[in-house]
């Protein structure tokens, strides 16, 4: 999770910063420049941005540690 979590954040800082690093062959940043600005990558940029910004939560799972059995006999 930490790689993952760190690997998205130096990503972020290189679409932002709009230059690559060392260690990203010029081919492949053409590539990523170019998905970079396709309409399908904006539109999810926006959608996963309104998302983060939501009040309701990441999840909007509240049974706790009771089961969906227990949940839908109760009810």
């Amino acid at each position: 999770m930490r790689a993952s979590k760190r690997l998205r954040e130096i990503m972020h800082g290189i679409r932002n910063k709009g230059a690559p690093h060392g260690w990203i062959r010029e081919d492949l940043w053409a590539r990523l420049v170019e998905f970079w600005q396709q309409e399908d990558f904006k539109k999810l940029k926006q959608v996963n941005k309104r998302n983060r910004a939501s009040s309701t939560g990441g999840s909007l799972h509240t049974g706790g540690s009771t089961t969906y059995e227990a949940t839908r006999e109760r009810m």
